[in-house]
């Protein structure tokens, strides 16, 4: 692609956040909205897995894929189904591998992951190896008290830690940003235990049309007879 004047243009940086989405909640668009600040010009992307090999249980895509349609309605950001049409489990280096093959070799491609994730990447499908294909944009565990984590490496990645966020638009794959912006303290999981014994107030963690949507189909143990239908 050739800019003004007939230079050519860098890609434009392709960005994921992939996850259950068990359900969405803010948490997940504070760490979109955090990458867009610092990369106004990337297509940024939600990507429901049709299951995760590292969790057991979880609620069908149909479910899953409505509420992140509700949730991203007025965002600058899409789905991408690439995962939801492939048979579960979903491993991120084949994902990597077809979207390595849609946007080219020079093409920088990031990925939005926690600080758990850096250290469950060991067990993923490949391990380090996805570096070949993306970058990592890392977030540090939500803070739960005056004194929030502080984000590390594992001693094999520290040569992968880039200087600088801007770092990650120079090339097409193979570095690490810790970005120490602490994202807020809710999670799926929360939400989910939560909703179990009936507590709605943690359906402020999300949008009030996700938490309608999870009230009129009683996901997540819901019980509908206990809740105000006028309301819904």
């Amino acid at each position: 692609m050739l800019a003004r004047g007939g230079i050519p243009s860098a890609p434009i940086p392709q960005v994921w956040l992939g996850g259950s989405f068990d359900p969405v909640h803010l948490g997940h668009l504070w760490l979109a909205h955090a990458v867009q600040q610092r990369l106004p010009q990337a297509c940024i992307r939600f990507m429901p897995t049709p299951g995760s090999p590292l969790k057991q249980t979880q609620t069908c895509p149909r479910h899953r894929l409505a509420m992140l349609r509700l949730a991203l309605r007025d965002t600058p950001f899409t789905i991408d189904r690439i995962e939801l049409q492939q048979p579960a489990p979903a491993y991120t280096i084949d994902t990597l591998a077809r979207l390595r093959q849609r946007y080219g070799p020079d093409c920088p491609l990031i990925w939005i992951i926690g600080a758990d994730g850096i250290d469950s990447l060991p067990r993923w499908k490949g391990g380090y190896e996805i570096l070949q294909q993306t970058h990592l944009w890392v977030f540090p565990r939500p803070a739960c008290s005056n004194q929030p984590d502080r984000l590390h490496l594992p001693v094999p990645l520290l040569p992968r830690q880039a200087d600088h966020w801007q770092d990650l638009t120079r090339q097409a794959a193979g570095c690490i940003w810790l970005d120490e912006r602490t994202p807020p303290v809710v999670s799926s999981s929360q939400l989910r235990q939560q909703l179990l014994i009936q507590d709605l107030a943690v359906l402020d963690l999300t949008l009030p049309r996700v938490a309608q949507y999870i009230k009129s189909a009683s996901l997540y143990g819901l019980n509908t007879s206990h809740v105000d239908r006028t309301a819904l």
